[in-house]
């Protein structure tokens, strides 16, 4: 907790990017952007030998739970990018398994793909990962090389798989949008298939990732109209230290146009910077005066900072706002 208030980081990943996962050539190119931005992030000393792992389950709950983290919660996020890495990057198993190391404090978000997998297949993920393994959300990557990019608003490839996760009890979407990491057309990257997917599924919530950079303006103007949609700080938010201003760009227009009760805070660890310090530096962070007199980006309040650290997740997720998670104790693979 800080200040008194519940931390849930809203993305982390169990990643495997040894590179005998690569798919090649696609993967390739993802994998070298990853390494220029852990490098940029963290310091030109990073290796290359140590990007390119396997990360375990315990190694990443010990970064995020270690002795002094104010991080309560986390929610561990497959990803399923089957045309880049041979298990996706971020495999259903690898994730669950934080998720069974730490009960109490780790969601477990699953993920499939309507075309990559085939819309029948991506039905019984849903199914399995739901009713076996007690995911909470879906994760879903709509850009994808060599013409497989689908949209969100497909009504034969996506919304059969959004009415079987509301058939099973949940309603949390979650898409990649924007930030590309490969050889993936932009255009399977932008959000407008979102706006029409919210408005066809009332009951269902859609975070969008990333802020759609480089397509902020057009995300955040979709978010601002649909109630049902959530912006989550993933990727954009570790450059804070390094681009403050751009930062705060981003952050000003999401609170002026969506506003705090719609917008989580991710670290995306073990890549970027330290969660905990990480954490620091964004609940400490302000608009300057600057901009919000010149744009009027509204000045960040204690309150916006609890909706947006944790709050809203809660939400979200129907957990009890009060809710203290047990300590847990896990060996960390050397």
């Amino acid at each position: 907790m800080r200040n008194g208030s519940v931390v849930f980081d809203n993305v982390v990943h169990v990643h495997n990017l040894r590179d005998d996962n690569v798919i090649e050539p696609e993967g390739r190119v993802t994998q070298n952007f990853f390494y220029r931005m852990l490098r940029e992030q963290k310091g030109r000393a990073v290796s290359y030998d140590e990007f390119a792992s396997a990360w375990s389950a315990q190694t990443v709950g010990e970064i995020l739970f270690r002795p002094g983290s104010q991080i309560d919660y986390a929610m561990v996020q497959t990803v399923p990018m089957f045309d880049m890495y041979k298990d996706g990057l971020d495999a259903v198993e690898r994730q669950h398994e934080l998720a069974q190391l730490y009960p109490e404090r780790v969601i477990f978000c699953g993920g499939t793909d309507p075309v990559l997998r085939g819309v029948n297949t991506a039905i019984r993920d849903v199914d399995h990962q739901i009713q076996d393994l007690g995911a909470k959300s879906i994760k879903f990557y709509t850009g994808h090389t060599r013409g497989r990019s689908w949209r969100m608003d497909d009504r034969h490839l996506a919304y059969p798989i959004f009415e079987r996760m509301l058939e099973n009890g949940v309603d949390i979407a979650q898409v990649h949008k924007g930030n590309p990491l490969g050889p993936e057309p932009l255009t399977g990257l932008q959000a407008h298939d979102v706006g029409e997917a919210a408005l066809d599924f009332p009951r269902m919530r859609f975070i969008i990732h990333h802020l759609g950079v480089p397509y902020e303006d057009e995300t955040i103007t979709i978010a601002a109209r649909y109630p049902n949609i959530y912006l989550s700080m993933s990727t954009w938010i570790n450059f804070i230290k390094i681009a403050p201003r751009l930062t705060a760009e981003r952050l000003g227009k999401a609170l002026f146009w969506v506003g705090s009760d719609r917008i989580l805070w991710g670290s995306e660890a073990p890549l970027g910077p330290d969660p905990q310090q990480l954490l620091e530096a964004c609940w400490d962070f302000q608009i300057p005066d600057d901009m919000r007199a010149g744009y009027g980006y509204p000045e960040i309040t204690e309150q916006d900072r609890v909706k947006m650290f944790g709050g809203n997740m809660l939400k979200l997720l129907d957990l009890p706002a009060l809710a203290q998670p047990d300590s847990v104790s896990v060996d960390v693979a050397v």
